[in-house]
């Protein structure tokens, strides 16, 4: 039976500066390990997965902060998904149908039922 992989001080410090750009897979993949051998470092090793968390975090910040400062330097694009990211605005895409110029849609409510099939002159004999 294999030893139990553990994660060294670098090992650590090599988690918290990948967080920002692997995901958890590309990282076990890094370490050669299976991505189920990663999970139970997480949980042995509380001290992994905080560095993860802290990894993702302080990417989050400085992606946040670049996009805050493009918005307030009048960047459009990064003003609109900051808005929408950070203060619930959302866009909305309204179409309305109506009729020739405008005016409200006709609708045919004329029903035509045509018999077929029936004979009256000459009657089947169903004998």
């Amino acid at each position: 039976m294999k030893p139990e992989k553990v994660f060294s001080k670098e090992d650590i410090e090599k988690v918290e500066l990948f967080a920002s750009s692997l995901t958890k897979q590309q990282m076990a993949d890094y370490f050669g390990i299976c991505f189920n051998t990663l999970q139970r470092i997480f949980e042995r090793q509380p001290e992994v997965s905080e560095a993860y968390r802290r990894g993702r975090a302080m990417a989050v910040i400085t992606v946040a902060g670049s996009v805050l400062k493009e918005a307030q330097q009048g960047n459009i694009q990064a003003a609109s998904l900051y808005l929408k990211t950070q203060a619930g605005w959302k866009e909305t895409d309204r179409k309305e149908i109506t009729g020739v110029d405008g005016g409200p849609i006709k609708s045919d409510t004329h029903w035509t039922i045509e018999v077929v099939g029936v004979n009256t002159d000459n009657p089947v004999d169903d004998a």
